[in-house]
């Protein structure tokens, strides 16, 4: 390829170099003086279209031998020296949908599944449906793997869109779906224990608290309670003061009342006996006595 160009480059030298002494190149595209100049610029053309022609067709058998190379290391399970090649063949071929599906099948084989579900992408929307299909199917596989069942299912879904006859493809939908079920139930089973836990954390603390409320509504009634004695006996108290008040004047009163009536009594009693005294004197007068005469008969 570097000769052809070198060549290619001498000629287009030889044809300025005459072009600029006056003389008329002839080729097979043009013979005559007036065109002269679109003769040589058709020559230079031509040279490159087989240049250009002879560069694509070295690209293409490169390409092609590093993806058989890279085909072949992968069926050794050198999938890291697989990958090498593949990479290199997107090089010189970015847009390659097959080596982009082969790059992903070995970055899924060394375990790096988010890498080979973006290979996988680049690969869909090609005209080959079938390409289309499997590449869903190996991002629904990637999926899987790392337990994102939600998503590999939704994938599956999808490559059978595109071929409803791949039989993998249907076991794999439904070996997901059995696995998210189970995975579903697994995860009820192991929050039960934690919900009734929590729920009898609660219900304890829920009863601490009635019991706090209780012992506190106790307490505040014991010392109601204690408030309303000592008021009764406080009450009690001054009742009893007032009445030993009241008792006390009584008694004074009553004593008071007392002498006022002795005095009078005693100035009664002196009355009385004065009267006493003088009745009796004139029951002690000497009473004249009478001698009734008998008549004896002697």
């Amino acid at each position: 390829m570097i000769n052809l160009l070198n060549r290619c480059c001498q000629i287009l030298r030889v044809i300025l170099d005459n072009n600029v002494s006056g003389k008329r190149v002839c080729s097979s595209f043009t013979c005559n003086k007036s065109s002269g100049q679109e003769g040589i610029a058709l020559y230079v053309l031509f040279l490159f279209g087989a240049l250009l022609l002879n560069t694509g067709t070295g690209n293409s058998q490169e390409i092609r031998y590093k993806v058989n190379e890279g085909n072949t290391l992968y069926h050794k399970e050198k999938y890291e020296e697989a990958l090498n090649n593949y990479q290199d063949a997107l090089l010189e071929d970015p847009r390659s949908e097959i080596v982009h599906f082969n790059q992903g099948d070995a970055l899924f084989k060394l375990d790096k599944y988010e890498e080979a579900i973006e290979a996988y992408q680049k690969v869909i929307g090609s005209e080959d449906l079938m390409m289309d299909s499997k590449a869903y199917y190996n991002i629904g596989n990637s999926y899987f793997k790392q337990d994102k069942l939600q998503e590999s299912i939704e994938s599956y879904k999808k490559s059978l869109d595109l071929n409803p006859n791949d039989l993998d493809a249907k076991y794999n939908l439904e070996l997901a779906r059995a696995k998210l079920k189970e995975m579903s139930e697994k995860q009820q089973q192991e929050q039960q224990p934690q919900q009734n836990s929590e729920q009898q954390q609660q219900q304890g603390q829920e009863q601490q608290q009635q019991d706090e409320q209780g012992q506190e509504n106790e307490e505040q009634e014991g010392d109601q309670q204690e408030a309303q004695a000592e008021q009764e006996q406080n009450e009690q108290q001054a009742g009893e003061e007032n009445q030993d008040q009241n008792q006390q004047q009584q008694n004074e009163s009553l004593e008071e009342s007392e002498d006022q009536m002795s005095k009078e009594d005693a100035e009664r009693i002196l009355d009385a006996l004065k009267n006493d005294e003088q009745e009796n004197q004139k029951m002690k007068r000497p009473v004249k006595s009478r001698r009734k005469s008998v008549d004896k008969d002697w």
